[in-house]
């Protein structure tokens, strides 16, 4: 898969590292037959990141994996924009340090997300779950959270969501 690894992969990073204001370090695997993947047929992909900021949200370690995903290669190949055709459900095992979490807890779209009031400051692993469970609640069907756990003031989740084609 040479024009797989030297090609389609390094696209699809600059893509992911354009989506993030900052990420350490950024893994991906892409399973399938070059002839496959070189059509935009993609049958399983992972993405694991380390150090990530997203819109403000710090992620201490992050690893998604997506199916059946299928993408506009043939353009892709021609210079344009990386477009995904057809909607994907991603999976998601999600881990944030104290430091991380404290920081989302922060950060304006978790504020958005849980009051327009004086937001609660959580000190203990249950008022953190509880907050974190609270914000969950509000994203609706596009998220299902299969995992919370809260220890030391750190989180590990783990759930899937679903991408919209573009």
């Amino acid at each position: 898969m040479s024009v797989i690894s030297s090609v389609l992969i390094p696209i699809i990073k600059l893509w992911l590292r354009s989506q993030v204001e900052h990420i350490d370090t950024l893994e991906i695997e892409i399973a399938g037959k070059s002839r496959q993947i070189l059509s935009g047929d993609i049958p399983k992909a992972n993405v694991i990141g380390a150090g990530a900021r997203y819109q403000g949200l710090a992620v201490t370690n992050i690893d998604l994996c997506a199916e059946s995903i299928h993408l506009n290669i043939a353009q892709i190949l021609k210079g344009d924009s990386l477009r995904l055709l057809d909607p994907i459900r991603v999976t998601m095992d999600v881990e944030l340090s104290p430091e991380d979490l404290q920081s989302c807890l922060k950060s304006p779209i978790f504020l958005d997300a849980i009051t327009p009031d004086a937001p609660p400051i959580p000190t203990t692993d249950d008022e953190i779950r509880a907050l974190l469970e609270q914000i969950v609640s509000k994203l609706g069907d596009e998220f299902t959270l299969h995992e919370l756990a809260i220890t030391d003031g750190g989180a590990k989740c783990r759930g899937e969501f679903a991408i919209a084609s573009t």
